[in-house]
């Protein structure tokens, strides 16, 4: 991921509390195979502006020069908002993840965690200041993975987005046998909102041995999209999930929502900013079929011979001139749902 700077952004005055709560050596396929599945924007602002040729950065620079497109941008995202069936809370064993602070919970009308003794996951990341250290967080099938420095409001702008997607894509779609799918609707959902989103290419993955398993797979996926620093940040989440306990309820969570057995769907994410302040969020989305009965989808060995594999690789960036219109309302969209489904990941001293 590129540090490039592609513009700067006008950021409202009013800074929103976040919403958001409380294996190496193994052999990886790593063989692209031109089974192509296109993603093609299908929003109702789909125009020049839309990424070309995955040029994210240039999409996200023209946007930025029409204040007239960013308003109606931002008009047509809440009538979108308002419209968007999302999964409810009895519909899965963890839903997703969303944390909100006592101060907007109290303007909203909703209920908070840090009440009745309970602490925030990032109670030590205040939303006007840089994160003071590199955090992770399990959600849903998700691993979020993030650089030290960044604004903490991008940090919980980019949970509450994506929780957004997860549960409009959990209510289309069948996430572990409709991954492709699921994925392609989870894309939508964030343009939505102010993400700006390449094409999806899907890809099936081959392995060259008879026995692989996901987690190299994952890491050598990213490493073209992230830099370094980033990419030993997710080599160091994924091994400190791995040492969790069985009964783990972060472990719990990721296993629950990335596989029902023999089919899965999965994302591991790197995030960061450029030199403008630009959140850049590198994905890698993985969805499989096996006859064999799966436990844990980033290190279970899997048969050459009985699996198949599809996967992409992408990196979106948002467009704060729209999202700063649309983020009390993604707030309120995603209500209490989720509240208490997801648990920061602490990542290993180096």
């Amino acid at each position: 991921m590129t540090d490039t700077t592609v513009g700067t952004q006008t950021r409202s005055t009013r800074t929103t509390p976040y919403a958001g709560a409380s294996s190496s050596g193994s052999e990886e396929p790593t063989k692209w195979r031109s089974t192509r599945t296109p993603y093609a924007s299908s929003t109702k602002f789909a125009d020049k502006k839309v990424a070309k040729d995955g040029d994210v950065e240039a999409a996200l620079h023209e946007q930025l020069q029409d204040d007239r497109w960013t308003q109606m941008r931002g008009d047509l995202g809440m009538e979108y908002l308002q419209n968007l069936p999302i999964q409810n809370f009895g519909d899965s064993a963890v839903p997703g993840y969303r944390l909100i602070t006592k101060a907007l919970a109290d303007e909203f009308g909703l209920v908070a965690a840090g009440e009745e003794g309970e602490d925030f996951d990032f109670d030590d990341f205040p939303p006007d200041e840089p994160t003071p250290e590199e955090a992770a967080a399990v959600d849903g099938n998700l691993i979020h993975t993030f650089v030290d420095g960044i604004k903490g409001q991008h940090l919980f702008d980019c949970l509450n987005a994506t929780l957004l997607a997860q549960l409009a894509a959990n209510f289309k779609f069948d996430r572990n046998a409709q991954a492709v799918e699921w994925t392609k609707f989870y894309g939508n959902v964030l343009e939505n909102v102010g993400w700006v989103v390449p094409q999806f290419d899907f890809r099936r993955l081959t392995a060259s041995a008879n026995r692989f398993s996901l987690d190299g797979a994952i890491v050598k996926l990213l490493t073209s999209i992230l830099t370094g620093e980033q990419v030993d940040l997710v080599k160091n989440a994924i091994a400190s999930l791995q040492e969790l306990q069985g009964d783990d309820r972060r472990l719990t969570i990721f296993r629950k929502n990335s596989s029902n057995g023999n089919q899965g769907n999965f994302q591991i994410t790197g995030v960061g900013e450029s030199a403008a302040g630009i959140m850049q969020l590198g994905l890698s989305a993985v969805g499989f079929q096996t006859d064999e009965t799966v436990t844990d989808v980033l290190w279970f060995r899997f048969s050459k011979g009985s699996t198949t594999i599809q996967a992409l690789r992408t990196v979106f960036v948002l467009n704060y001139q729209v999202y700063d219109q649309l983020r009390d309302a993604v707030i309120q969209k995603l209500g209490n749902k989720g509240l208490k489904f997801i648990a920061r990941l602490e990542l290993a001293d180096e």
